[in-house]
């Protein structure tokens, strides 16, 4: 009675050590979902490749992930299609050179095991997980084949990163280039990338602003955005403490009234754009030039006010938030001595209020100290409001990571 007894908690036992074997091997509890790699979504415009959409093609864009994953799933918007969008087949490849891939590294992706998708319109969908270690030193290809006509798309203009467009069919599969013979310097229904992360990282902290924050006039596909800079330094220099970095900049994008082909204003697109990011911790925010410029009216207490706004959401979420002050603009158009007073009023509040968790100073590290309205020349792209490769960098240089990491002792 007592071998037998002895025999079944031996069995028992057996069974248990596989059962958890299994599970450490194929458990997704093995890391963390974190975001890599987003962007900010916008309506289509009125006329152009975004109106036009797609018909039997085949888009494949390249994103630079920043963080490293064990695996990886993709995000597809569909947040300001009118209609249904209907995807036959994506697969995620590394990419090699513009819209060549490397052969092998190829991966069907599904959602929920399907590979044909129909996003409903305002939809959102997240992929299964999909088995390609991720590397952030290599970029990634997303290719999605349409076969019917998709009309207007949702999409992220001016994305410094050239996306491929096949004249028609499927080449998802591809690794070859030869069949992707237009370009455009956009990312459409792809808004993120989240990967199983390690325990070095600690989450994502979100950059929100405009055209500087999006990278405008840094060199195209090169992957050079401040926001970029800065996810090369968090890898580089914080071995143990990670925070990925994802940009939500928008291109012309204003705090409170923002034309239709500059992005809902900063508020209005907080929740989609930051909150719903994965394992967002922190917010640096660095929003009010354009603001500035278009309305010189307002001064500085209007725009103040909707940062407090913007301050109080966040907090209300348990997100830190950092400010960033503006950077200088004069020389650039729409430059007024007006304006020049209230990014001047703007920026001491930054630095001295402490409404923030932290102060980033972008004025500081990019004006030219012999004239501080201006930008050093040799951070100046050429039209004196958006710095230039060397100046993106410089201000990724400017920011003390050590604030960012207050509550994630090592």
């Amino acid at each position: 009675m007592g071998r037998r007894v002895y025999v079944f908690l031996a069995v028992i036992m057996m069974i248990l050590c596989i059962y958890i074997t299994r599970e450490w091997l194929f458990s997704d509890e093995q890391g963390e979902w974190v975001g890599a790699w987003s962007t900010s979504m916008q309506a289509p415009f009125t006329d152009g490749i975004s109106q036009e959409g797609f018909d039997n093609q085949t888009i494949r864009s390249i994103i630079q992930p920043h963080i490293d994953g064990k695996k990886m799933r993709i995000r597809l918007s569909n947040e300001f299609g009118s209609s249904p969008i209907i995807i036959d087949e994506i697969q995620v490849a590394v990419s090699k050179n513009e819209a060549e891939t490397i052969a092998g590294t190829d991966r069907n992706v599904t959602f929920g095991g399907a590979e044909k998708i129909t996003i409903p319109p305002g939809g959102k969908l997240v992929s299964d997980p999909v088995s390609l270690k991720v590397n952030r030193m290599e970029e990634l290809a997303v290719s999605m084949f349409v076969r019917k006509p998709t009309g207007p798309a949702t999409w992220h203009p001016l994305s410094i990163q050239e996306t491929y467009i096949s004249a028609s069919g499927n080449h998802v599969s591809d690794s070859s280039a030869s069949a992707f013979t237009k370009k455009e310097e956009a990312w459409f229904w792809v808004d993120g990338v989240d990967v199983m992360a390690d325990s070095s990282v600690k989450g994502s902290i979100v950059v929100m602003g405009s055209s500087i924050a999006n990278g405008n006039y840094s060199t195209v596909n090169a992957d050079h955005r401040w926001p970029d800079y800065l996810a090369q330094r968090m890898n580089q220099e914080s071995e143990k403490n990670k925070l990925s970095v994802l940009n939500a900049g928008v291109s012309g994008n204003h705090l409170i009234n923002s034309g239709s082909e500059r992005g809902e204003n900063a508020l209005a697109r907080l929740e989609r754009d930051v909150f719903n990011e994965t394992a967002v911790t922190s917010l640096i925010f660095h929003q009010g030039l354009n603001d500035i410029r278009h309305y010189p009216e307002y001064g500085p207490e209007k725009i103040i006010q909707r940062i407090k706004e913007i301050i109080h959401a966040s907090h209300e979420k348990g997100i830190k938030i950092y400010g960033a002050t503006l950077t200088p603009y004069k020389g650039s158009s729409m430059y007024t001595k007006e304006g020049e007073k209230t990014r001047q009023a703007v920026n001491d509040w930054i630095r001295n209020s402490g409404a923030f968790d932290g102060m980033i100073d972008f004025d500081k590290a990019m004006r030219d100290p012999n004239h501080p309205k201006r930008y050093l020349p040799e951070y100046d792209s050429g039209d004196h409001l958006h710095p230039n490769d060397l100046g993106y960098k410089k201000m990724a240089e400017s920011i003390e990571l050590s604030m960012f990491f207050e509550n994630h002792p090592e």
